[in-house]
């Protein structure tokens, strides 16, 4: 599971708690969870409209966790 900061064009933010994240061809981001069994699913998608940028949770080599920015724009992948 990973955590992720989606910063909205409206200026509030929203903390998710997802498998992994991506950003659509689009240009949306969706959430995907992952059963036991090792099957993705859809959760939440966030239209590209809506999101300003979009940041992973990352534990750097130091130990101090950090919010990593996405690509804002492209195909991307995070976990």
């Amino acid at each position: 599971m990973a955590i992720f900061l989606l910063e909205m064009a409206d200026g509030s933010e929203m903390i998710l708690t997802a498998g992994r994240a991506t950003r659509t061809e689009t240009g949306d981001v969706a959430f995907e969870y992952v059963d036991a069994r090792g099957n993705w699913s859809l959760c939440c998608t966030v239209q590209s409209a809506q999101v300003k940028t979009t940041y992973a949770r990352r534990v750097g080599e130091d130990g101090v966790a950090r919010w990593v920015p996405q690509l804002s724009a492209g195909r991307w992948w995070a976990y």
